[in-house]
């Protein structure tokens, strides 16, 4: 109880909203919604947000689900309402292998645009891709006799960066930047998974699956072109502290036109 009540104190428990504002070379300003880690916990505030702010895409970048449910009715639900505001593309987490084929199906025919490896595109200006989780894939195929490495597969992503428009990529795991998609011709990356590190010191996570102690990639915004959210869950066993759930709004802004 003690524990609860300071959790509540430090702010574990509000949501808050952060922005972004980036610069791009296209003729129209868009605003998108990044969601990360849900894990099942579907906020009304998030939703009033959502259609108060009525941005032009959401995208959800994994572990939308958590592997201690059994249930995603709830889940999509929620996907439904966000599809009825705007575009809503969802890629996948390590928590996301619990969604089943028909829940998918359901998905798709709710509008729910399913980033599985692969790219859509938004309009003539934007493209979007979802790169899965190398954890979904092993759950997906998973053989205990086997031994698997835990790998993204980019080999989809030699496609992608070569799409007409500004590209969009929806990551859950901010660990691949440095690896796989840095050197890569993509505008925006949108990922999550750290949940902020947890607890945070000095404006610092202090841990993060993936990445240990103290990682780079807890939230915010690298390079101008790497966004981490620090999720919208408090499912872990460990609390949050100094570290509220945030749900992050990404304003993509025209190129300065020349006065004459």
């Amino acid at each position: 109880m003690c524990v609860r009540i300071l959790y509540l104190y430090l702010g574990g428990d509000k949501m808050r909203i952060v922005r972004y504002r980036v610069n791009t070379a296209m003729d129209t300003k868009y605003t998108i919604a990044l969601i990360s880690d849900l894990h099942g916990m579907f906020h009304a505030e998030i939703l009033q947000s959502l259609k108060s702010e009525n941005p032009d895409i959401i995208a959800i970048v994994g572990d939308f689900v958590d592997s201690s449910l059994q249930d995603n009715s709830e889940a999509i639900s929620f996907l439904k309402e966000c599809a009825n505001i705007c575009f809503t593309a969802l890629s996948l987490g390590n928590h996301d292998y619990l969604i089943c084929e028909n829940d998918f199906h359901i998905m798709k025919n709710q509008g729910v645009h399913v980033l599985n490896d692969t790219w859509e595109r938004f309009n003539s200006e934007i493209v979007l891709g979802g790169l899965t989780s190398s954890f979904y894939h092993k759950c997906e195929h998973y053989d205990p006799k086997v031994p698997m490495k835990l790998y993204p597969n980019t080999n989809w992503l030699n496609l992608f960066e070569k799409q007409n428009g500004y590209r969009i990529l929806l990551d859950h795991h901010p660990e691949n930047y440095d690896q796989y998609t840095r050197m890569r011709e993509i505008d925006l990356i949108l990922s999550g998974h750290n949940h902020g590190g947890q607890i945070r010191l000095l404006g610092k996570g202090v841990y993060a699956r993936n990445q240990g102690l103290f990682p780079k990639y807890d939230g915010g915004i690298f390079d101008n072109r790497l966004i981490v959210s620090r999720g919208l869950s408090n499912t872990l066993p460990i609390p949050r502290f100094w570290n509220p759930i945030e749900l992050v709004y990404i304003d993509l802004l025209p190129r300065q036109k020349t006065l004459l």
